[in-house]
């Protein structure tokens, strides 16, 4: 290439901006293909570019068309998503990538799928893609042993060759590069491999270089600060968030490892249950996603301590719906997953270790007794050898070689880092550290936002600082503070009588109202959860109430509900339109062993009926979930 850009030089190419190829590396043909613009090519590219393992990757690459006149006048911008193994050109489309329509304003903007995913040659473990992928092991075993060598060459460092590739063919001489979570690890990896070939980086949910951490430390070390953020001025049933979830650790410590509960399924059948250390992990961290799972996480704590299992139980099956269920493959790919993964990630035994999990979890466990008691706080040491990541790699036959990502020195080159304030998988002190490794660097915490700042921030602090950014204009200082869209729920009421009545209405049926707003309410939450993350099809919601009954969201927002019971003793059955909306009217009987039995009507935030015989009208609040739920927007990247 040298030669070729001294003769660009001698044609005074390079002013504008762009190197020549040779014939034998045309320019990318790009043809028309979908909506917004865009324009898709094919480039092949080697399996392993030693040549030692044959095959090739026909990696899919999209482009937008700077929308100025006369065409783009910066670099081009591109996309990096998460995963590993999600899909760019699936997660930067619609919403999502209307969120960068600043971008390219004066940039062409660039997606493509990272080999192994989506449509660039799409890796497949089927047995690995029906598998919880936090209890993936054994499946992730067979994967490996499916794919065969292959196996180590879906890594950040070829990931980086590639996106090489594409720049030779795009004839740019530089590249801007936006990732998030996981992509921002394939950004920093790009910036080291080839600093002069990089003119800024936004990092979005930051995984450091040399991560992520299979005992997920930095995790576990935010985990304090992010409760009591969220605990701030709303806990009122604690005065200490992270000293209830230590002592629950502890009680299931000296439990053997789980406390026993009962779970209601969607068909409403009680079912006998147990959650362990790593589940109540799980719980906390999915809240990078769901924002209603979080606000419910310290009061389902403080149940949990009082003897009430079930909102941390039902919580869990949330948590799992947010982070275990594996996407589509065309969204996510597993196997690409498991493979830079494994491959990657520092595990705690050497890359020669004989394939026995029980031999590398003694290994992981003689390396996990080096680390202070006080890393793990308010979980302890078991809880992060639970890891799922350690379980996913346990049976992973390890390339004899690590990866290592090589190059000189990072670019002095701007970059923007966006946190989300109460991010856990990707913690904001990941990203100040990384901000040290750039001296024209710039962080923005969006307050009171979890995971993919950009992609979920309220505030619209983020966003408004990358649309600056890329258009090379000064970044805001700080984001200003604003009320929580989604405040800490108190715990389950444990009887009808802990239940303040509505304003208005005394005694026993001020008490049932309510408890039937609380019963809503909770099936809001629940449905949301399941709405923005199970892979059933995305407008039906199912699930059981917490105490007892089921109900189903069906695709016209009406909502159906059969002896729910959130409050001990008061079921509600009926039905709901225009669920989550203002329009919200329908008729509700009332039930159960405590509560004045009766039928309401609903209709616009207004009720009326009886209630024991007696009239009753009133005026209902809205629910806070569905003023919040219509700004709630899904993340470019699911996983780390």
């Amino acid at each position: 290439m040298a030669a070729i850009r001294r003769a660009a030089l001698l044609l005074g190419v390079l002013a504008a901006g762009l190197v020549l190829v040779s014939p034998a590396q045309a320019a990318l043909r790009f043809k028309r293909c979908g909506g917004y613009g865009f324009a898709c090519a094919r480039l092949s590219v080697p399996l392993d570019r030693s040549g030692a393992v044959p095959g090739r990757v026909s990696l899919l690459v999209k482009r937008v068309a700077a929308r100025q006149r006369g065409g783009a006048t910066l670099p081009p911008l591109v996309l990096l998503a998460g995963g590993p193994g999600q899909s760019a050109t699936d997660a930067f489309a619609g919403q999502s990538l209307d969120l960068l329509y600043a971008a390219y304003a004066k940039r062409d903007l660039i997606v493509f799928d990272q080999r192994g995913t989506g449509r660039s040659g799409l890796l497949r473990c089927p047995r690995l893609e029906r598998v919880n992928l936090l209890r993936a092991g054994p499946a992730a075993g067979a994967c490996a042993r499916s794919l065969g060598p292959r196996r180590a060459f879906y890594t950040s460092r070829d990931s980086t060759d590639d996106l090489e590739a594409i720049r030779r063919r795009l004839g740019a001489e530089r590249l801007a590069l936006f990732g998030t979570s996981y992509g921002t690890k394939v950004a920093l990896a790009y910036a080291k491999r080839y600093p002069d070939r990089v003119e800024r980086l936004v990092l979005d949910s930051v995984v450091e270089l040399d991560g992520p951490d299979p005992y997920y430390l930095d995790t576990l070390q935010a985990g304090a600060r992010v409760l009591r953020a969220l605990c701030a001025g709303q806990c009122f049933w604690t005065s200490d968030v992270v000293g209830e979830v230590a002592a629950l650790v502890d009680r299931m410590a000296g439990a053997g490892g789980a406390l026993p509960g009962r779970l209601v399924d969607e068909q409403g059948r009680g079912h006998a249950s147990r959650l362990t250390r790593v589940e109540l992990f799980t719980i906390l961290l999915s809240g990078d996603f769901d924002p209603t799972l979080r606000a419910a996480f310290p009061g389902a704590v403080h149940a949990a301590l009082g003897g009430d299992l079930a909102p941390l139980l039902r919580l869990r099956r949330r948590a799992f719906a947010v982070d275990a269920e594996p996407p589509p493959p065309h969204v996510l790919s597993s196997a690409v997953y498991a493979a830079t993964t494994c491959e990657e990630v520092r595990l705690p035994w050497e890359r020669s270790a004989p394939l026995d999990p029980r031999e590398r979890r003694s290994d992981a466990a003689e390396r996990a007794a080096a680390i202070p008691d006080s890393a793990f706080e308010p979980f302890d040491r078991a809880t992060s050898l639970g890891s799922d990541t350690l379980e996913l790699c346990e049976s992973w036959p390890q390339a004899p070689v690590a990866p290592e990502i090589g190059g000189g020195a990072l670019p002095d080159v701007p970059v923007l880092l966006v946190e989300g304030a109460d991010d856990l998988r990707t913690p904001v002190e990941n990203a100040e550290r990384t901000a040290g490794l750039f001296p024209r660097s710039r962080l923005v915490v969006a307050p009171q936002t979890g995971h993919s700042a950009i992609g979920s921030d309220f505030s619209g602090c983020a966003i408004t600082a990358f649309a600056r950014f890329v258009q090379r204009r000064p970044v805001p200082l700080g984001c200003r503070s604003l009320p929580r869209a989604f405040p800490a729920t108190p715990p389950a009421p444990a009887r009808l009588a802990d239940v303040s009545p509505v304003t208005g209405i005394a005694g026993i049926r001020g008490r049932t109202l309510a408890a039937v707003e609380l019963t809503v309410q909770d099936v809001a939450e629940d449905s949301l959860s399941q709405l923005l993350f199970s892979n059933r099809p995305s407008d039906v919601a199912r699930g059981g109430g917490l105490r007892a009954g089921h109900y189903r969201l069906g695709s016209d927002n009406t909502l159906e509900l059969h002896g729910v019971e959130f409050v001990p003793g008061v079921t509600v059955t009926g039905r709901l339109r225009h669920f989550l909306t203002r329009r919200e009217s329908g008729r509700l009987r009332i039930g159960g062993s405590a509560a004045p039995h009766g039928v309401l009507t609903i209709r616009r935030l207004h009720v009326s009926g009886r209630l024991g015989g007696r009239p009753l009208h009133a005026a209902l609040n809205a629910s806070k979930t569905a003023t919040a739920a219509a700004a709630t927007r899904r993340p470019p990247a699911r996983l780390r």
